[in-house]
């Protein structure tokens, strides 16, 4: 049952992103590609506007360094735009707006990797503090033959797999991602991990 819950989780929340990169720069409207106005809005609302132009500072130079200074981009752009004059069916249509697409998701995805970056540090200072708690808590439990639920340390364990495999497919979703999404997410890690070391069952 674990085995095949974790093959549903691979499935849904790491090949579908990456199957998602390939397939959905082919539907040509921009809009699902382009950040949302809501989504900048909703990141300046939670971390102040300098902090917000920061990672949009920081998502900017990393595009560039990697993509854009190089030449990639420009090659990847001239090389399917059509200039031949010659008819081909649209293809060469499809593959310009493919690639234009392409770029435009592969930007976002590295912007919503530098907000999450933003919220990382708050989120491992939270979990680990709710880790340690639960752990205390295991240990009180256990001086007072209290019982462990292996139920609950593999659910927790699954809600953790759940939230990790969340947090890539969120870098493609063609949905804004608001502020309190992230705050959910740091809230529901140190939740689970402090249930998964409250519950622990040593084979000992």
């Amino acid at each position: 049952m674990a085995s095949r819950f974790g093959a549903h989780l691979k499935v849904w929340f790491f090949f579908v992103p990456l199957l998602a990169i390939v397939v959905m720069p082919a539907i040509p409207d921009r809009a699902l590609f382009q950040i949302p106005a809501a989504e900048t809005e909703s990141l300046s609302d939670s971390l102040g506007a300098e902090r917000a132009d920061e990672v949009t500072r920081s998502s900017n130079a990393i595009f560039r360094d990697a993509f854009v200074t190089n030449g990639l981009l420009r090659r990847t752009l001239v090389a399917t735009q059509d200039s031949s004059g010659i008819s081909d069916g649209g293809a060469s249509t499809f593959a310009y707006t493919w690639t234009q697409n392409f770029w435009l998701l592969v930007y976002r995805m590295i912007y919503r990797a530098m907000v999450m970056k933003v919220w990382l540090v708050g989120t491992v200072c939270f979990a680990a503090a709710m880790f340690v708690d639960g752990t205390m808590r295991r240990k009180i439990k256990a001086s007072a033959a209290g019982y462990a639920s292996p139920l609950s340390f593999h659910l927790a364990g699954h809600g953790l797999l759940l939230i990790g495999g969340t947090l890539f497919g969120v870098l493609v979703i063609p949905l804004p991602v608001l502020g309190f999404y992230w705050v959910a997410v740091g809230a529901g890690l140190g939740i689970l991990l402090w249930k998964a070391a409250e519950s622990f069952q040593s084979a000992g």
